[in-house]
């Protein structure tokens, strides 16, 4: 398959040393290439994560042009940010990129219930005009991917 994200059959590792936080390995499939991540159960368990990648990619197909993996959550209350990976449907392509969302960067408080409502549109250079990493799958593998858990 050359798009999916999972989390690895692996024992829950603890980054912090706190038997309270600990982690669970994922991978996220993008054509030939794999993004390893490290999702943190503090406050989300691999449950509510895989909850959260169904609904984005059932955003996008439903027609949304843009929505997000979320691979590392901490809410407002406990964290700085949040890990994800926007996803722009363009034609026929999905266009994911890997951002840190900065809580305090933003114009309105953090919801996870409207949490697509803080995906940008999508850009292609920064700031300074460097290019930003970005991967594309098609948007058939991304419909193929959805098939395994409707």
């Amino acid at each position: 398959m050359t798009f999916s994200i999972t989390f690895l059959d692996e024992p829950l590792s603890y980054p912090y040393e706190d038997p309270a936080a600990p982690a669970a390995r994922g991978v996220l499939v993008l054509g030939d290439t794999k993004e390893h991540f490290l999702a943190s159960l503090y406050e989300w368990s691999k449950e509510s994560y895989e909850s959260q990648w169904r609904h984005a990619i059932k955003t996008l197909l439903l027609g949304n042009d843009k929505a997000a993996l979320i691979t590392t959550y901490g809410s407002p209350d406990n964290a700085t940010h949040l890990e994800w990976w926007p996803m722009y449907v363009a034609g026929g392509s999905v266009f994911l990129q890997d951002h840190l969302l900065f809580y305090d960067r933003l114009p309105k408080p953090f919801s996870v219930e409207n949490a697509f409502s803080f995906v940008r549109d999508r850009r292609t250079v920064d700031e300074d005009g460097t290019a930003i990493s970005e991967w594309m799958v098609n948007f058939s593998d991304v419909k193929e991917f959805a098939r395994s858990f409707v």
